[in-house]
C-alpha cells in the first residue's frame, strides 16, 4: 500500500471514528449530569420496619416504634460522610423551624460521630447507632445521607437519596408534611 493509499484509507475512517467518540464522549457527559433515580427506593409506601439499636451516646435501646404519631425525618448519616457535612447545617435549619429529625448515625464510631456533632450542631431528637448497618440494610440503604419521611401511623411516605436541600423540602417533603400530597 502506498502513503497515498494509506492516507486515503485513514481519511476515509478518520470522520466515522471522530462522530463515534463525540457520541460515546457526550453519552457518557450525559450520564454523568443527568440526574435520575437508579436505584429502587424500595421502603417507601410502606411500614417502617421494626428495628432497634442502640441509642447512641447512651446504653438506651430505642425502637422504629418511637417514630410514630407525627411526621418524623429519618436521616442516615456518618462523619466520614463528605455530603453529610454539606446537608448538615440545613438539617440545623430544619431543626429550628421545628421539624422533627431522627438520625440513623450509619456505619460510625461513637467517638467520631460525638465529634461530629459537637463541631456541626445536633439536629437531631436521638440518632440510632447503626455501626454495622444493619438498620440501613433492613430500609434498603445505599450510601450516606439518605432521608425518609416517615408518616403519623409509621408509613415511609417519602425517600430521598441524598443530600437533603432547601429545594428538596420545600418542594417535595413539606407538601407531604402539611397534607398536600
Amino acid at each position: 500500500m502506498s502513503d497515498s493509499e494509506a492516507e486515503n484509507t485513514l481519511k476515509q475512517w478518520a470522520v466515522p471514528i471522530f462522530i463515534l467518540f463525540v457520541l460515546l464522549f457526550g453519552l457518557f457527559g450525559w450520564s454523568l449530569f443527568h440526574d435520575k433515580d437508579i436505584v429502587p427506593k424500595m421502603r417507601e409506601h410502606k411500614p417502617l420496619p421494626e428495628f432497634q439499636s442502640k441509642k447512641l451516646f447512651s446504653d438506651q435501646i430505642i425502637y422504629s416504634k418511637d417514630i410514630r404519631g407525627e411526621y418524623w425525618m429519618l436521616n442516615f448519616w456518618g462523619s466520614w460522610c463528605p455530603t453529610c457535612y454539606v446537608e448538615h447545617p440545613y438539617l440545623m435549619q430544619l431543626k429550628s423551624q421545628g421539624v422533627k429529625i431522627v438520625g440513623v448515625n450509619y456505619k460510625d464510631t461513637e467517638k467520631d460521630a460525638k465529634r461530629f456533632l459537637d463541631s456541626q450542631g445536633n439536629p437531631y431528637a436521638f440518632s440510632f447507632f447503626d455501626p454495622k448497618g444493619k438498620i440501613a440494610i433492613e430500609m434498603g440503604v445505599t450510601a450516606a445521607p439518605e432521608t425518609f419521611v416517615i408518616g403519623p401511623k409509621g408509613k415511609v411516605v417519602y425517600h430521598r437519596i441524598g443530600e437533603m436541600t432547601k429545594e428538596i423540602f420545600t418542594q417535595e417533603i413539606q407538601p407531604i408534611m402539611q397534607g398536600e400530597s
